[in-house]
């Protein structure tokens, strides 16, 4: 992880970085503030991308070359369009052509495909959190009682299903057009695809039928990649996360309710865990592990297990119905949060597999948490899914001593999102009979942290922006390692679950502009209001939102690869600026500020880039109000 640049009204540091760069002539006014930079090559020329905060309170953004020239963001050139992972290309280039058995590759293939837009009305909503009570839950400005958010939780859930039913049945069809104009409608692969519903073909391919794909110039590809299978990421920890003494001694966070679904290479047998099912899997000794921190973490959460490293299926989710007749029930209780202690790709590239997680986390609204590898000893690699902006990924520390694992990944991603997010205990982790380390001991335990929070909050339910803006806004415990590879701090149930705020707006892409027009102030940010006292000694605001991994994949190697890119500026009650983030390449954004005066803070949301216009608009905050 690489922290973005951050101003402050009583840091000189913007007029280091213009000297520093050695520009001919300034390239933006004395008066702005650089909030944000970067450097990004694109075809052959190094640029230095920045976003200013202007006198009159506005960001602007630019490029500048070596030779100091400053670029609008609409002139910047294209990044030339990789269809062929460099690994595969290697491997095409360098061996002759064969349609022989032996000669065959296996190969994922992304699919581009053209989907309808569903509409979704306008929803806001949110509350205060006093004591670990939510005080009261206001939704589109009305006020509920807990039975009546339980039942708009419940429509919301029929809805989005009957939107992802439809969905599925667009993607498969045209999945199975595109198979049978190639010859390919017969393959294992794709069978598997449309059983999973995946976007990505894992297909046993020659190398003739490689190149006659690519020869093909056939606009549906979006890229060819060498497939890698994963490994499982294996190398009293509930005392340093407050879970023992803040969730589990109370019944309403300890799960219930909450469907938790993992999977890695196996899963443990059903009769070394309660409450569970074992959907698909061998068993392993790190299932068990894994299985077993997930039940201790998360007592009365309902487990779920595929082994394969896959997503649940269609079936899983939702049932199966045949002629609109529901054969299979959906599981119950539903799955809420995904896990996964399994990665693959040790490089930086966004892959097809970091697309498919994404685009599931944002199609389903459901929390995804992915181990991301333990290559911190070597490469540091943050290893596939781990790299998707809508995974939560979670780093390694030992609670033995707060310092993180060296172990644990670092290294960001080619498209540039800050990894890892968070942190948990993965060090000497005892659990179902064997002692491991790594972040798959970690990662487990943050999802079912997630679970015992989601089942007293119920409005975290099919909500994986706010539930992600809950846990980093709550991730106040230091760790040492610094920030590259601690992320934003070690989770604390009673930090994140305590005292705040929360709110979120969902809607169709263009539900940001409303929600502007409606609160005030149209000022092309979103804009809310909350008091806060300066008995506090701390205040950290989250904004989280999600992202399409198709949009992703496709742009993977432009400057900004993110669809949507949002920035937030924090203002005290006298409208004196407090602080701000806004990184180029992250799907959430932080500020950290001492309260130093009672009173209504204000929190301004600013779309800065709406490069996606298919992307329905999905946005959580969370308020967190600690002491030291």
């Amino acid at each position: 992880m690489r922290s973005s640049l951050t101003c402050s009204p009583w840091m000189n540091m913007c007029s280091l970085i213009t000297s520093s760069m050695m520009l001919a002539t300034p390239v933006f006014s004395a008066d702005a503030e650089v909030i944000a930079k970067k450097t990004k090559t694109i075809n052959g020329e190094v640029l230095t991308f920045m976003k200013v905060l202007t006198a009159d309170d506005e960001i602007q953004g630019f490029a500048v070359t070596r030779q100091g020239k400053k670029i609008s963001e609409e002139a910047l050139p294209k990044e030339k369009r990789t269809i062929v992972q460099p690994q595969l290309q290697r491997i095409l280039e360098t061996t002759s052509l064969s349609r022989k058995d032996s000669d065959r590759l296996r190969v994922n293939i992304a699919l581009h495909h053209e989907e309808e837009v569903i509409p979704e009305q306008p929803q806001f909503g949110g509350g205060e959190i006093t004591q670990g009570i939510s005080k009261e839950h206001i939704v589109n400005g009305r006020s509920l009682s807990d039975r009546e958010l339980e039942k708009q939780i419940e429509r919301q859930a029929t809805m989005l299903h009957a939107q992802n039913e439809k969905r599925a049945e667009q993607r498969d069809a045209q999945v199975l057009r595109w198979a049978k104009r190639f010859g390919l409608e017969n393959r294992e692969g794709l069978r598997t695809a449309l059983k999973e519903g995946r976007q990505t073909l894992t297909l046993e391919l020659t190398k003739n039928e490689i190149a006659e794909l690519l020869e093909s110039n056939d606009g549906s590809i979006e890229g060819i990649e060498l497939y890698e299978p994963g490994e499982d990421d294996i190398n009293q920890a509930m005392g340093a996360t407050s879970i023992s003494t803040s969730a589990l001694p109370n019944t309403t966070t300890r799960g219930n309710g909450i469907g938790l679904y993992m999977t890695e290479s196996g899963c443990a047998n059903e009769s070394r865990i309660t409450n569970y099912d074992r959907l698909a899997g061998s068993e392993t000794d790190h299932s068990r592990n894994v299985g077993a921190i997930l039940r201790t973490v998360s007592p009365a959460s309902f487990l779920y297990c595929r082994g394969g490293a896959v997503l649940p299926t269609a079936i899983d989710l939702h049932g199966l119905k045949i002629f609109g007749i529901q054969v299979i029930p959906p599981l119950n209780p539903p799955i809420h949060i995904v896990t996964r202690s399994n990665s693959t790709n040790d490089n930086t590239n966004y892959t097809t597999l970091d697309r498919e997680w994404d685009n599931f986390s944002y199609n389903e609204n459901i929390a995804v948490f992915n181990s991301g590898g333990n290559t911190g000893n070597g490469t540091g690699n943050v290893r596939s899914p781990g790299k998707g902006l809508n995974l939560i990924t979670v780093g390694n520390y030992n609670d033995a001593n707060d310092s993180i694992s060296g172990t644990s990944p670092f290294v960001d991603p080619e498209t540039g999102n800050d990894k890892p997010e968070v942190t948990a205990p993965g060090s000497n982790i005892t659990a179902g009979g064997f002692t491991m380390s790594g972040t798959s001991q970690a990662t487990p335990h943050a999802a079912a942290f997630a679970a015992d929070m989601m089942s007293h909050r119920t409005f975290l339910q099919y909500r994986p922006y706010l539930l992600r803006a809950n846990m980093l806004a709550g991730a106040t415990d230091p760790i040492a390692g610094g920030f590259n590879k601690v992320g934003l701090g070690g989770i604390d149930f009673a930090s994140a679950h305590w005292n705040g705020w929360y709110w979120y707006w969902t809607g169709n892409n263009d539900a940001f502009e409303y929600f502007d027009s409606q609160d005030g102030n149209d000022n092309g940010a979103i804009e809310k209001t909350f008091y806060i006292s300066n008995g506090w000694d701390h205040a950290r605001v989250v904004i989280s939102w999600l992202n399409r991994g198709s949009y992703t994949y496709t742009h993977r190697n432009d400057a900004h690869p993110i669809g949507m890119d949002m920035d937030l500026r924090v203002y005290d009650p006298n409208g004196t600026y407090v602080g701000g983030s806004a990184s180029w390449d992250n799907s959430f954004e932080r500020v950290n500020f001492a309260p130093s005066v009672s009173g209504y803070y204000t929190f301004k949301i600013k779309r800065y880039a709406n490069r996606d216009t298919n992307l329905n608009l999905r946005l959580g905050l969370q308020v967190n109000l600690y002491n030291d």
